[in-house]
């Protein structure tokens, strides 16, 4: 309340118990109430002897409109039936009612306040009211830009806010400079008691903002807006705050034009788009005839180079509006994608014979690491070391697994290149993670899939494919189970030590290292015991068994990669990660790359869906990627704001489906080739049946 207003009611009081004579006859003010704008203001209304509560209602209302601005009823205020304007806005002064002081006070005027007041007050036996005026509404006058501003992105731009000079720069207690145009509002600076406080400001704004100090004893407040980006776009509010006064203007920073940069990568993107649709048709009829001479070599490797070098190019560019992790990954992948397409390509064999070999081993273990890492590379730049000894043994493995995976694809180990790099997936988002729960998913949780998989490879390959259990196998499988059970041995051993009960809490950790031993064990005798004993095998039972571990082998895939959405989501809870989309999106990706491990490059491929993959790879990757990020560009441009917010939510997703398409033909050239091995082996087996008949004609 106005120090004027306590006067005034204090004066209202004494008059209350100073005159008194007989009937009901309610007094206000004599002249029109003067209120300021955003301030409160005291509506006086009294009677000359106090009344008593029984039967006394208090009314006030707004004359123009007859709205209920108070209502004081049954001995107590109502304010659930105020109208909806002056909620929250009225108090009685419950104390003076009693003493026949029915005055209220209204806060927060604005505009809309101005006009008469009736204030009724009645009794049982009879009433009376008074009509006042309130007008002269006046606030504090705070101006800005007459019109919208446009500026380039990298430009400083000054958005205006002048306060009414008549008004001291003493007096003004708070600033304000907000962008209201986002939901919610963010803080762009804050003036305070005489003082600039840049840290309070929002951290897209953090370096970019300033007043000029020298002008604020002025009334000038602008603010200075250095180095404008896209998102910069939209309303800008300055707020001045006096002591009983507040005031507001708007500026709009109405567009912000292209840089170079930007310019750079819709020109970048255009022409990955033209290469890529104009090299279509073209590209599909070499494809459809077969040609093999050099002009169209030259045209398949400049259909799958150039667009993905351009869009590599663009991501990178991208840096200045997108976000660290969306760039890393996107260029990697747009770099990386020649590799697959040659990989998937119908003319690698007639590439030199020591780079088709590189292709064939190589092409989709480095893919998948690359990705990988640098998918969540950006969990490194934070990443906090808490048990050094753990963060040892979890980089270790990493670079082991991945020197490891190289080595075993060149001598095409599939089964254990694929098991290795589920060990590299597992580790890695372990050493992401780095908690206490990460123990439960990189040991007690995902490792039985794990172990189950590779027990269910083994037996299809060795047990119902017939391949030779020979030492390599034997060392490399025991090598893998070993280090595996003895690593958690150690671990458990380490747990022990480092953190207290975990030696009683612990016993599953210890009791599936030596139940992986144990199984292992019975699953080499079983396949020593069945070698050189496949002749006498049924092939049906052997097609069952193959199909059966195809089917778990599957489903333990899936299993894996629900546990770790699972835990991947659990973590980015715990760390409030905002982009967990991206990342979400990445990991079907490099669970389907480790299941195309699984296969030697195929050689039973229908021509039409061959191709039809490879276009969409060559053609379809690089095109949606080029008009994805342009309109995201063009789109941020007009609205200041991210359309499609993350753009590895189609980059990969679509990387995923090439990626699965290609290994739907790798399953079929696989079974194609299982087929006719053993229908081989039947033909070969009734001439036998047939001697042995003629030989026995008692053989039944």
């Amino acid at each position: 309340m106005l120090r004027s207003d306590i006067v005034l009611f204090r004066t209202l009081t004494v008059l209350a118990f100073a005159v008194g004579h007989e009937g009901l006859h309610v007094h206000g003010p004599s002249c029109p109430v003067v209120a300021q704008l955003g301030g409160s203001v005291l509506l006086p209304c009294f009677v000359e002897s106090p009344l008593p509560l029984e039967g006394l209602q208090v009314e006030w209302r707004k004359t123009d409109s007859n709205s209920l601005v108070g209502l004081f009823q049954q001995g107590k205020s109502r304010p659930d039936l105020q109208s909806q304007g002056f909620r929250g806005r009225v108090d009685f002064f419950p104390h003076e009612i009693t003493k026949g002081n029915f005055s209220i006070l209204l806060k927060n005027v604005v505009e809309e306040d101005t006009g008469g007041y009736r204030c009724k007050v009645n009794t049982a036996q009879e009433s009376s009211e008074v009509i006042m005026e309130v007008s002269n509404i006046s606030g504090l006058v705070v101006t800005g830009a007459d019109q919208n501003i446009f500026a380039s992105k990298g430009e400083d731009v000054i958005l205006n806010c002048s306060v009414d000079s008549r008004v001291p720069a003493s007096e003004i207690e708070e600033v304000t400079w907000k962008k209201t145009n986002r939901d919610p509002e963010i803080l762009v600076l804050l003036y305070q008691d005489n003082k600039i406080f840049p840290d309070s400001s929002h951290e897209s704004y953090h370096g970019r903002v300033d007043l000029f100090s020298s002008e604020i004893p002025n009334g000038n407040f602008s603010l200075k807006l250095m180095d404008v980006k896209m998102e910069d776009k939209g309303e800008f509010t300055c707020e001045v705050h006096t002591r009983n006064m507040s005031g507001r203007t708007t500026v709009v920073l109405q567009g912000v034009g292209f840089a170079a940069l930007h310019i750079a990568i819709l020109v970048l993107c255009s022409v990955a788009l033209l290469i890529a649709v104009g090299f279509c048709g073209p590209v599909c009829i070499l494809l459809r005839k077969k040609v093999a001479s050099k002009e169209g070599m030259k045209r398949h490797i400049f259909l799958i180079l150039c667009p993905n070098i351009c869009m590599f190019l663009s991501f990178c560019l991208w840096s200045s509006e997108g976000f660290l992790a969306e760039i890393i990954t996107c260029s990697t992948v747009s770099i990386m994608r020649p590799v697959i397409l040659l990989k998937t390509s119908s003319y690698l064999g007639r590439l030199p014979q020591c780079l088709q070999k590189t292709v064939k081993a190589l092409a989709v273990p480095f893919y998948h690491s690359a990705i990988s890492l640098a998918g969540f590379s950006i969990f490194f730049e934070n990443y906090k070391i808490r048990e050094l000894p753990l963060t040892v043994a979890f980089i270790i493995v990493i670079v082991v697994t991945v020197i490891s995976s190289k080595i075993l694809a060149i001598y095409s180990f599939q089964i254990y290149l694929t098991m290795c790099l589920e060990i590299f997936n597992g580790t890695l988002l372990g050493f992401i993670m780095n908690t206490t729960k990460v123990l439960n998913f990189s040991t007690e949780v995902i490792s039985p899939p794990l172990m189950g998989m590779m027990v269910a490879l083994v037996l299809q390959s060795h047990f119902f494919q017939g391949e030779p259990f020979t030492r390599v196998h034997l060392a490399l499988s025991s090598a893998i189970v070993m280090i595996s059970s003895l690593s958690f041995i150690c671990l458990y051993i380490f747990l022990a030590i480092m953190i207290t009960d975990y030696a009683s809490m612990g016993w599953v950790l210890l009791f599936e290292a030596i139940m992986y031993i144990v199984i292992w064990i019975g699953v080499i005798y079983l396949l020593r015991r069945q070698r050189g004993r496949n002749q006498g095998f049924s092939s049906q039972w052997r097609k069952i068994g193959y199909l059966c571990c195809t089917v778990i082998v599957a489903f333990l895939i899936v299993a894996v990669i629900a546990i770790t959405f699972h835990y991947l989501k659990h973590y980015m809870d715990e760390t409030d990660v905002s982009d967990r989309s991206g990342y979400f999106a990445l990991i079907p990706l490099i669970h389907v790359l480790i299941a195309t491990c699984l296969f030697k490059h195929p050689k039973y491929l229908p021509d039409f869906l061959h191709m039809m993959i490879y276009m969409f790879g060559a053609v379809v990757l690089s095109t949606v990627s080029a008009f994805a990020l342009a309109t995201e560009l063009i789109l941020k441009a007009g609205k200041g704001a991210r359309s499609i917010g993350d753009l590895r939510v189609i980059v990969l997703p679509l990387e995923t489906v090439f990626c699965s398409a290609w290994l739907m033909l790798q399953i079929y050239d696989s079974w194609m080739k299982f087929k006719e091995r053993h229908f081989k082996e039947e033909s070969r087996a009734e001439p036998e049946i047939q001697e042995m008949e003629e030989m026995n004609p008692n053989l039944e």
